[in-house]
């Protein structure tokens, strides 16, 4: 497990480090905003540590950024030296999993990293797996084969619809009801479009264990496959 620590200062920098590596982990230190965000725009991270108050990017766009490219399945926590109630729960609505008032208390930090990291892996043991695929609605992330499939919104909330009713005929006037229920300007053939979409991204041909057929006259129907 890799955890990014974006801090400026550089003796906090080395300490956070030194208990993060005693724990286990492996941990990469950016001193600014910038490097971490060239830093992201390439690679992964399994936990990130943001300084809230660093000299070129604030931590509010360090946390969205996260949130945008890596999405919300991934453990954030702020260091800030602001404690007020109002403020602290400015953060967690920005995105952040937790913060840990400045200075930062050693034990107390390790026991949040570890809480988070007990609340991820319970999270992943209940992700729904059907076939090959792998569904994670509240980090509306789907997975083939242990691997990230990049969907829209629409086709995400398409695909979710046909997981939850495999082996059921679904019109085509439920499924836009369902997915597109407050675009006025899109029709049935929107469905056909998305669908045919999915079959592809999915392995929804048999690849994944899963076949999307269309049923004359009615809709679409998502059947498991033997193997």
């Amino acid at each position: 497990m890799i955890f990014a620590v974006i801090e400026d200062s550089r003796s906090q920098a080395e300490v956070l480090k030194a208990l993060l590596k005693s724990e286990g982990y492996q941990v990469e230190v950016f001193a600014d905003g910038k490097s971490f965000l060239e830093a992201l725009a390439t690679r992964s991270f399994d936990f990130y540590v943001v300084d809230w108050v660093l000299p070129d990017v604030g931590g509010d766009v360090l946390v969205g950024k996260i949130r945008e490219t890596r999405g919300w399945d991934v453990p954030i926590v702020v260091c800030t030296a602001r404690t007020e109630e109002e403020f602290a729960s400015d953060i967690l609505r920005m995105g952040a999993d937790d913060y840990v008032p400045k200075p930062v208390r050693y034990m107390e930090f390790l026991a949040r990293v570890d809480a988070l990291l007990r609340r991820r892996k319970a999270k992943t043991q209940e992700l729904a797996r059907f076939g090959n695929i792998e569904l994670d609605i509240e980090g509306r992330r789907i997975r083939l084969g242990g691997q990230d499939v990049d969907l829209t919104q629409r086709e995400f909330d398409l695909a979710v619809v046909f997981l939850k009713n495999v082996g059921r005929v679904l019109a085509r006037e439920e499924l836009l009801a369902s997915v597109w229920a407050r675009e006025a300007d899109v029709d049935t053939r929107t469905v056909d479009t998305h669908a045919s979409r999915l079959r592809k991204k999915l392995g929804l041909a048999g690849e994944s264990g899963l076949m999307l057929t269309s049923v004359y006259g009615q809709g679409y129907r998502l059947d498991t496959v033997s193997g």
